[in-house]
């Protein structure tokens, strides 16, 4: 498994394309590259899983199996099952174990209980929003979103070009994977 993560981890380095100087000075394109990795790697932080992990590691392997993310293609999953059979802890192991992967990374919990409060699906994709473009929610960088038909147009344009991972925990609604 060890192998394998390193394998990916060098496929994907060279992949990678360069930055770019634009005849600006040398010291402002390291700087964009130190936030960048910062934001990025140095500061992630990963979500907590169950104490005990068993059968975990065979669920997590069948999802990225299913997500296939060497691919590249636009995938989505949904884990379905009665209460407390671990759906949650098998997301947040995907997580973990492929967020890094991607340009940007969100696993917005309690989807449905915010949904259903005054304002939650707004309140929801501010959140996607700010953590997807690590802005600050109350901060001058950040974008306010209105209402749910201008966060969804405002989504799209900001969002639509990004290679991301979204997880929306304790969905039970189609209008809440709409907005």
């Amino acid at each position: 498994m060890k192998l394998l993560t390193w394998r990916n981890a060098l496929r994907r380095a060279a992949e990678l394309t360069g930055w770019p100087l634009d005849n600006g000075p040398e010291s402002e394109l390291i700087k964009n590259i130190v936030e960048d990795v910062s934001a990025r790697i140095v500061n992630r932080t990963y979500l907590h899983v169950a104490k005990y992990q068993v059968g975990l590691a065979s669920r997590v392997q069948d999802i990225h199996e299913i997500l296939d993310l060497e691919n590249g293609d636009v995938r989505m999953v949904g884990i379905w099952g009665p209460v407390g059979i671990g759906k949650t802890t098998i997301a947040k192991a995907v997580y973990n174990s492929v967020a890094q992967r991607f340009e940007g990374s969100c696993f917005l919990a309690n989807v449905r209980e915010i949904s259903m409060s005054p304002g939650g699906l707004v309140r929801l994709q501010n959140l996607l929003i700010s953590d997807l473009l690590r802005l600050r929610v109350d901060g001058s960088e950040s974008l306010k979103v209105p209402n749910i038909d201008l966060g969804i147009s405002m989504i799209k344009a900001r969002l639509g070009h990004k290679k991301i991972l979204l997880i929306l925990d304790d969905v039970n609604d189609l209008s809440q994977l709409d907005s």
